[in-house]
């Protein structure tokens, strides 16, 4: 593939991103619906929303049931994990202006993706490292019974995380060139994508770095993890890719301190971990929680003041360009 063509091939993936589904009307012929016994024209029923084509069950109607217990039917788990690789924020914005076909639920493909992860965390990582393999290395250490808890709540672990962005997010980019004010139920959505996103992209495309160095597979996704982040992000809410990258690192910052504070309150510490022996476990722990929270909410003010800050700096600009065009007209 020589230079003009990698540039054709670019352009035309471009172009498909911010518009993959094509919503046009392929039928024509007059077609009966056997739910609500209507006659109708177009590729779906008027009446009940039943697809065209659909009739007395079949060997297709049986293998259709079946992959759609598993995600893989119509708007399949695979196809918008596919979709949310190459054109992340795109699909997570369509999703939440109104579009709900173009993607498998995301909640439920959240929990889909949790629990293929956690099989292969907590089941067949052990068995090809050994039984005292942690896929989080020496991270969670200190925090006894973390491992234990997670094993049995992988799924909600990742939930909580999903809502603890929101907020951050929503202040950070509340401002945005795109969706502007963008609402917290919709910040939700978001952050479900986004999980869903980062499973896949580390617990399963990346894992084979594993197999290399531990250190290499943790610096890897957390690149990884900040590229995309920065990409969904920018074709979220508009901005610049240093506009959003700034924005990404401050929530990324505020939430890893903020983290930090629940862990410690929600399980027991281990201190000779954190070489803080001489505090007690109960006074350490709402200690470290409280240090921890009020780094997190500090760095989060301080990223909300240069938020305004810029945003006004911007919206000045604009209305001088706009005054600027108006005067030579």
């Amino acid at each position: 593939m020589d230079k003009q063509q990698k540039k054709s091939l670019l352009s035309r993936i471009r172009q498909w991103q911010p518009k993959a589904e094509d919503y046009s009307f392929s039928s024509t012929e007059t077609q009966h619906c056997y739910n609500c016994e209507n006659d109708y024209v177009g590729n779906y029923c008027p009446h009940c929303s039943q697809r065209a084509g659909v009739g007395p069950i079949n060997w297709r109607s049986v293998r259709q049931s079946v992959m759609d217990i598993w995600g893989l039917g119509t708007h399949s788990m695979p196809l918008s994990i596919w979709h949310l690789m190459l054109r992340p924020g795109y699909l997570i914005g369509d999703y939440i202006d109104g579009k709900r076909q173009v993607s498998f639920p995301p909640v439920k493909m959240l929990f889909f993706v949790a629990v293929i992860v956690a099989l292969i965390v907590y089941y067949l990582l052990p068995l090809l490292f050994g039984s005292s393999f942690n896929v989080y290395g020496d991270q969670t250490k200190p925090f006894v019974g973390f491992d234990e808890w997670n094993q049995g709540h992988f799924a909600w672990t990742y939930l909580i995380m999903a809502l603890l962005y929101i907020l951050p997010v929503w202040i950070m980019f509340r401002y945005s060139p795109l969706r502007t004010r963008h609402t917290l139920p919709q910040g939700f959505f978001i952050q479900v994508f986004l999980c869903v996103l980062n499973l896949v992209l580390t617990y399963i495309i990346l894992l084979p770095l594993l197999l290399i160095n531990f250190a290499v597979y943790y610096y890897i996704c957390a690149a990884v993890v900040l590229i995309y982040s920065v990409i969904a992000y920018k074709q979220l809410f508009g901005y610049g890719i240093w506009g959003t990258l700034w924005r990404v690192l401050i929530v990324f910052g505020a939430i890893f301190l903020i983290m930090d504070s629940l862990m410690y309150i929600g399980f027991d510490v281990d201190f000779s971990q954190l070489n803080s022996e001489e505090l007690s476990a109960e006074n350490g722990r709402f200690y470290y929680s409280g240090y921890f929270m009020a780094w997190g909410l500090m760095v989060l003010g301080i990223g909300w003041i240069i938020n305004l800050i810029a945003t006004g700096i911007t919206r000045h600009k604009i209305k001088t360009t706009a005054k600027e065009k108006q005067s030579t007209l």
